[in-house]
């Protein structure tokens, strides 16, 4: 029971960071919800992003650095391609 405490309490902080740089990124309050904290039955701790509209994701995508231009509509290299 410990260890489901203990990953319950990982996943909630985390999703709690989640929750607030979404809204940071302009996501409305009620969006940003949707990130909920997990933990299996096995004890181990996740955190479900759920359903986004496309607007919502879009500003979730362009909150995110990523080693591309910044353009979204670019995907990025695979691992297989960088090695």
């Amino acid at each position: 029971m410990d260890q489901y405490k203990s990953a319950r309490a990982e996943a909630e902080h985390v999703a709690g960071l989640l929750r607030a740089a979404l809204t940071r990124a302009g996501v409305p309050e009620a969006e940003a919800a949707r990130v909920r904290p997990l933990v299996t039955s096995t004890g181990r701790a996740y955190v479900e992003l759920g359903a986004f509209r496309v607007g919502t994701a879009s500003k979730l995508l362009d909150a995110l650095p990523l080693s591309t231009a910044g353009r979204h509509d670019t995907p990025a290299p695979s691992a297989e391609a960088t090695g």
